[in-house]
């Protein structure tokens, strides 16, 4: 039987244990969701799930979790947070779960409820779990960084890693900064949280190939309603007036490249060549990406001589309506971390034809007609049948109103924190470190290049490179914080074993007749070995290179210090001397190996084209 695990009642392992005095808190970071807010009126998918999951737990379970968002960073310290005060969040998610949304009135209760937060620093101990976009939505990793040295866990939900699966789907700037912050949380985080089987094999598989840390990964399924309540009313769309009263079918689905909408569009097409009396097809969603083949097959078409409507921006009462009164629902999506529209329909009483691929089949069960979204003639005996056969209609639709029972977001938010609260307990994983392969030259304004699979785990090596002593990445390399730092890498060499390290270290100009010393210590005091230290005027746009020994583990770290006195550049409120555009390390009896690291760091790829000027990570 398919997915029946998702249909099962609340168990006594979903009561998460309830707040006791002396007890380290649970945090959930919401700082994507009110970002998301300030720019729209209406939840997408993972906003709506953040809000539905607090406001179940703020209306039942008011101690046992607390809501924080990350102040806007100031340059070279720590993020610093604020706690959300609980009724003037649930305030505000009850509007926008409402019939009625009007901009001026949510962002005037969005600032009230920013406005009431207090300033809050989790102690340690404490769990901070990130429900929303890990990767944007000022909710990077960096944000939870200094919270982890300061001994809190860290916790991810996570909804999928299609831009690394599927980058096809994705525009390339996605699949940039999803992989970026996915690596570094691989290096930060405590646990992850998964919302489906299918995206937990995923992120395990991930994580396997290309991390050094592996984390224990928790599947907490989605729930299948987009609300907490049942609806209770529907508001016919002004956009489908003309369909009042006709049949159609539905697809309810932002509308992009790899929710398939061609694939049914062809189904309907095909059906119609087979003498078929199709009804209406309705695409509702918000228009994406990768479209560009449906627009050209509609506009070719005439919408198949008015047969398709497409149809953006309806409320959650008129989504509502349009689920109820479609004959059946469609679902052609070829790649899912979930699948919300097929259990929104079940949830409503509807019958839905739809993918057999990833994680569909866990929302479905055995409640849902399948067929495979790669093969035409598959989906138009599915779902032909559907419409040719009224009496197999019926009894799958009888079958859903008798015998589907929706999860609710109720149990979501409970087996949540009972997650959580178990993987508290567990065994504290230390920082993560960056791994660095030998002859490589790693830039930090390799990040802004495009994406590339064959080369994106070395571009991004150099953002947790730099997490602990330099500000964010930048075209022309990355500052140092002050006037001291320090870079520590994880190679595959053994312990004392000989190394070079090249380094290309630029300067501020204003550094008058200060010197930087370079010091490898192979272990952070560790080490039987004794570090070398290496005194040098500092030089503008200066290349050195800096011998030393490996420490235990494969470990290594360059410390930067300046001496002297230096001012600081105007108008920049960072504390500006030195920063580093490259870096990399070869053994030290591998004439191969450091001529490769020679010749990176001498000569550029002509093919190499930097990022727009003055760009940040």
């Amino acid at each position: 039987m398919l997915g029946t695990t998702a249909f099962m009642k609340p168990s006594a392992r979903s009561k998460a244990k309830s707040g006791k005095s002396g007890t380290p808190d649970v945090f959930f970071a919401l700082t994507d969701l009110m970002w998301f807010l300030t720019h729209h009126a209406t939840l997408s998918g993972i906003q709506r799930v953040q809000s539905n999951i607090a406001r179940s737990l703020i209306g039942r379970r008011g101690d046992d979790a607390r809501y924080v968002i990350s102040e806007t960073p100031v340059p070279g310290e720590d993020a610093r947070f604020r706690e959300l005060d609980r009724d003037a969040l649930a305030g505000l998610i009850d509007y926008l779960n409402g019939e009625l949304v009007e901009h001026e009135q949510l962002q005037a209760m969005l600032t009230e409820c920013m406005e009431q937060a207090k300033p809050v620093t989790p102690r340690r101990g404490s769990v901070v779990v990130v429900l929303g976009s890990f990767w944007s939505n000022e909710n990077t990793v960096d944000r939870y960084f200094g919270l982890k040295q300061s001994g809190v866990r860290i916790g991810v939900y996570v909804y999928d890693i299609i831009p690394l699966t599927h980058p096809e789907f994705c525009e390339a700037y996605l699949v940039r900064d999803f992989s970026a912050s996915l690596l570094d949380l691989c290096l930060v985080a405590d646990f992850f949280l998964a919302i489906s089987d299918h995206t937990r094999r995923a992120l395990a598989k991930f994580m396997r190939d290309n991390s050094p840390r592996q984390l224990p990964i928790r599947t907490v399924r989605l729930a299948h309603a987009m609300t907490l309540a049942p609806p209770t009313t529907e508001a016919w769309p002004a956009a489908m007036q003309r369909l009042k009263g006709q049949e159609y079918v539905a697809i309810v689905s932002t509308i992009e490249g790899r929710k398939n909408h061609l694939y049914a569009v062809n189904v309907w097409r095909q059906l119609i060549a087979d003498g078929v009396d199709v009804p209406q097809l309705v695409l509702a969603g918000r228009r994406g990406w990768r479209i560009t083949g449906l627009i050209e097959a509609l506009e070719g078409t005439d919408n198949l001589d008015g047969r398709v409507h497409l149809v953006h921006d309806l409320s959650d009462t008129e989504l509502v309506a349009v689920y109820r009164q479609s004959l059946f629902t469609v679902f052609p999506s070829l790649i899912e971390g979930w699948g919300l529209p097929v259990g929104e329909s079940l949830a409503l009483g509807k019958m839905c034809a739809a993918s057999s691929t990833s994680s569909i089949p866990e929302v479905g069960g055995d409640f849902v007609d399948y067929f495979d979204p790669t093969n035409l003639q598959d989906g138009v005996e599915t779902i032909g049948r559907l419409i040719r056969d009224r009496a197999w209609l019926a009894e799958r639709q009888r079958n859903i109103v008798e015998d589907f029972v929706p999860r609710t977001w109720d149990q979501v938010a409970d087996e949540l924190l009972a997650e959580v609260e178990a993987l508290r307990s567990a065994p504290v994983i230390p920082i993560g470190m960056a791994k660095l392969d030998a002859g490589v030259v790693y830039r930090p304004s390799d990040v802004f290049q495009p994406a590339s699979p064959h080369r994106w785990l070395k571009d991004r090596a150099t953002r947790f490179l730099l997490a602990r002593s330099f500000y964010g990445n930048e075209n022309i390399g990355a500052w140092m914080r002050g006037r001291s730092g320090e870079l520590v890498f994880q190679t595959e060499l053994a312990e004392g074993a000989s190394i070079v390290v090249n380094i290309a270290v630029f300067s501020t100009g204003y550094l008058g007749a200060s010197t930087v010393t370079l010091m490898l210590d192979p272990v952070a005091g560790q080490s039987r070995l004794r570090p070398v230290a290496h005194h040098i005027p500092m030089l503008p746009g200066a290349n050195y290179q800096v011998r030393g020994h490996v420490g235990p583990g494969g470990v290594c770290r360059l410390t930067l210090e300046l001496t002297g006195d230096y001012a600081r550049p105007e108008g920049d409120v960072r504390d500006l001397a030195i920063g580093i555009s490259a870096i990399g390390f070869a053994p030290a009896d591998d004439m191969v190996a450091r001529m490769d690291l020679l010749e990176g760091m001498t000569l550029r790829d002509a093919t190499h084209r930097p990022g727009p000027s003055g760009a940040g990570d």
